[in-house]
């Protein structure tokens, strides 16, 4: 069959609709959509908006497939542990649709490169799951002027939120938290559970409305949160007001908020590479025991480094004795809540997050670099 058929053949249904047509699919060839995080949230986005011919596909995830991943990120299957998600995931995409260009990247989503990595996006989808990460896509975002759509879940409930920073009217998530809330303040998925097929639910919700902005469809005001409990499916929309003392409505164009906190970042946080053996010489793991593997504190000690475990989930009941005199080298599972709880340190008391947390260092521990 000659390709371009086949390619009508493929569109079909959708070309049908009112709205979208052929039109709309050639919008959609010609537009490049940001993913941050391929997990239970970034597995239906993506797997939707291939599928409706979203000609280029960013997306970003530093992390490896794991066995507790599989229940809800549908591009992966068992044979996939272990391996890179953003690298799996194109694989299992890669054979949806040939007219497409899907560009993986084993990167984490930071203050460095949010800016180069928006950009070149006309939209852009979180399925990240922290408040750092959210509110760092959230604010380059409205910088840049682009249409931004978020999720979350937690246990039985989603929740999804769409800003259209095109426009000029005011309304962000900033007129709601002007303060990011402190990561793992409401506790993370390893800790407290997500229902799997709630992921599906909001990261196909999150592929509707992305393409319902690209295709011009998207009328909603920014500030409202869609919300569904699965125990009582019935969805519900939560509306709030614009701040009128928020910069929402005059920070397009505005970076400034980007160099402030990329030079803190560099105060609070380091890759291991770029950790000195003076600043590493005592290791606070903030991980659950559940989350340690015996060999990893043998590994710290192995070359030469204290560990004292402060698991997180008590950090601001119980913390240990501190010495004025030494640096200390904060560590998590990804570097969500040791960042978290460097900032929490007494102002006499100098540590260090590590940068992407023990992901970051499996290959070295597991002797594979």
């Amino acid at each position: 069959m000659e390709e371009r058929t086949l390619q009508r053949l493929y569109y079909d249904r959708q070309l049908r609709v009112p709205g979208w047509g052929s039109h709309g699919q050639e919008v959609l060839a010609h537009s490049t959509v940001l993913v941050v995080g391929v997990g239970g949230l970034g597995c239906p986005v993506l797997a939707a908006l291939v599928r409706s011919g979203v000609g280029r596909l960013i997306f970003c995830d530093p992390d490896t497939v794991e066995a507790s991943n599989l229940p809800r990120q549908s591009l992966f299957s068992v044979a996939d542990v272990g391996l890179s998600k953003v690298q799996a995931a194109a694989l299992a995409l890669a054979g949806s649709n040939p007219w497409i260009d899907l560009e993986p990247v084993a990167e984490r989503v930071t203050a460095a490169n949010v800016r180069a990595l928006v950009e070149q996006a006309d939209l852009v989808v979180d399925g990240s799951d922290n408040f750092s990460t959210k509110f760092l896509l959230h604010d380059a975002c409205r910088s840049a002027g682009k249409p931004f759509v978020m999720a979350s879940l937690y246990q039985w409930e989603a929740q999804v939120n769409s800003f259209d920073f095109r426009r000029s009217e005011p309304g962000c998530w900033r007129c709601l938290y002007q303060v990011a809330p402190e990561d793992g303040c409401v506790g993370v998925c390893a800790q407290v559970g997500v229902v799997g097929a709630l992921a599906g639910l909001a990261g196909n919700f999150q592929a509707l409305t992305a393409l319902r902005l690209l295709l011009g469809l998207e009328t909603a005001t920014g500030c409202s949160t869609w919300v569904v409990n699965a125990l009582d499916p019935s969805p519900r929309r939560l509306k709030w007001k614009p701040d009128p003392a928020c910069a929402c409505a005059r920070g397009k164009g505005d970076w400034r908020w980007l160099e402030a906190l990329t030079a803190t970042s560099l105060r609070e946080q380091a890759p291991w590479n770029l950790v000195a053996p003076v600043d590493r010489q005592v290791v606070i793991d903030l991980r659950e025991p559940q989350e340690i593997l015996p060999h990893e504190w043998a590994w710290f000690e192995a070359i030469g480094s204290r560990v004292i475990h402060a698991r997180w989930s008590q950090w601001h009941a119980s913390q240990p004795n501190w010495d004025p005199s030494t640096t200390y080298l904060l560590v998590c599972a990804h570097g969500l809540r040791s960042l978290a709880a460097v900032r929490t340190l007494p102002p006499s008391i100098r540590g260090l997050s590590l940068t992407g947390g023990i992901a970051e260092l499996k290959d070295i521990i597991e002797g594979r670099t």
